[in-house]
């Protein structure tokens, strides 16, 4: 053998496998991003805005029956059915108020104003006083202020003499001042209503004093009406 061969056979056979990348250097793992503090304060407040939601969604289906007024009455008043109507209300507290679920006050007083559609308070509500006096009056269509209806506030005053059509015959006397009015009724052609044809019958309820006044001067003169506005159109 050849010194050529037997140094070629001395070297060692090249490998057929190629070489191996480097191993990648292991990082290290970062902090989950639903940890991070901005994801959780938007977490809260999306939880937050549902609980308040829910909240105000039930707190509007929550709702309690209360009395109110149809119309504005006057102090004075005795209430009649179509004075008052049931509404469901939701608002806050209605400690106070006339709740629904009772009887209505029908028969009872107001003894101050109420506006129209306002809740009705208890303690604008009291029995009749054994001292009142309910009155008819017959009032003609000119000395009758267009408005004048039930709860109304009016004052009334008595017109006497000029019978012979002189003005400077006749003298006006103020009688009564701030009276409720009950309820009025339209003239009518005759019939039982006891009014006349041109004359509304309106009725007051007045203290024992005042329907005395009032029964004693009457027969003088005409009444005549004087709306107070503050009391509403009716």
């Amino acid at each position: 053998m050849s010194a050529t061969q037997a140094g070629v056979d001395a070297e060692p056979a090249a490998s057929s496998s190629p070489a191996l990348p480097p191993a990648p250097t292991p990082r290290r793992m970062g902090r989950p991003k639903w940890l991070d503090p901005r994801v959780l304060i938007g977490l809260v407040l999306v939880v937050a805005a549902v609980v308040v939601g829910i909240k105000v969604v039930g707190a509007s289906k929550h709702t309690t029956p209360m009395w109110t007024t149809t119309r504005a009455l006057a102090a004075g008043t005795v209430l009649q059915p179509d004075d008052v109507d049931p509404v469901e209300v939701s608002i806050g507290d209605l400690t106070g108020y006339l709740p629904a679920n009772v009887a209505p006050p029908v028969g009872k007083v107001l003894n101050h104003a109420v506006g129209q559609g306002e809740l009705l308070p208890a303690a604008a509500v009291t029995a009749q006083s054994s001292g009142h006096r309910i009155v008819p009056l017959n009032v003609s269509a000119r000395s009758m202020p267009p408005g004048v209806g039930h709860g109304s506030k009016v004052d009334l005053y008595l017109t006497v003499g000029g019978g012979s059509g002189s003005a400077a015959d006749s003298a006006t006397e103020l009688l009564l001042r701030q009276v409720t009015v009950q309820q009025v009724q339209a003239p009518s052609s005759g019939g039982l209503s006891g009014a006349g044809s041109d004359d509304y019958l309106v009725t007051l309820m007045l203290s024992a004093a005042q329907a005395d006044t009032l029964v004693r001067k009457l027969p003088q003169g005409s009444p005549m009406l004087v709306l107070d506005p503050s009391s509403g159109p009716r």
